[in-house]
């Protein structure tokens, strides 16, 4: 039973962390530490060996140096890149690029429509004028995105083809 602890925590973090990014463009410190917390429980609840942990630790720490180097030229918040990190620590390489690539096209799309939303607002603004959220959007100069929604979904979608996650629910089970 103890074993279905990580497989509620990993998700119930990342919705949190999509909400919280789509309401004040945050992502809390706190729910980031509790996804590490979570994995060091995952990986000794399944017996992970020390070149497996190893690999997933690289891999944490080479997405947080990307997310790092992509805040530094305000692509990215810093709150995502730690978010990727974390998640990065759960799937290790190569399981992480399927989940990247998803993402991705998720956060595409996300921009995209926030683009879309943006224009029309601004072109007609009786729309803007009926909804708070999309009158705050309309009047911001810059482009914010709220990747966490992204990463949350290509998250969810992409976790279950991990070997963790095989390992976790065969131990539920």
């Amino acid at each position: 039973m103890v074993a279905s602890l990580p497989l509620v925590l990993f998700p119930f973090c990342l919705i949190a962390a999509a909400l919280s990014d789509a309401r004040r463009f945050i992502i809390p410190n706190e729910l980031c530490a509790a996804l590490v917390v979570g994995f060091g429980i995952a990986a000794l609840l399944v017996g992970m060996d020390l070149a497996t942990l190893g690999n997933h630790v690289l891999t944490a720490i080479v997405v947080l140096a990307v997310g790092f180097g992509l805040f530094c030229i305000n692509v990215f918040g810093a709150g995502d890149g730690k978010l990727l990190a974390a998640i990065a620590l759960w799937f290790g390489w190569p399981d992480f690029l399927p989940c990247i690539i998803v993402i991705t096209l998720f956060g595409g799309g996300l921009s995209l429509g926030i683009c879309y939303a943006r224009a029309m607002t601004r072109r007609f603004p009786s729309i803007s004028a009926r909804s708070k959220p999309l009158a705050t959007l309309a009047a911001t100069e810059t482009l914010k995105c709220p990747y966490g929604i992204a990463i949350c979904l290509g998250t969810l979608l992409t976790f279950r083809n991990t070997p963790i996650f095989e390992a976790l629910i065969a131990q539920v089970l």
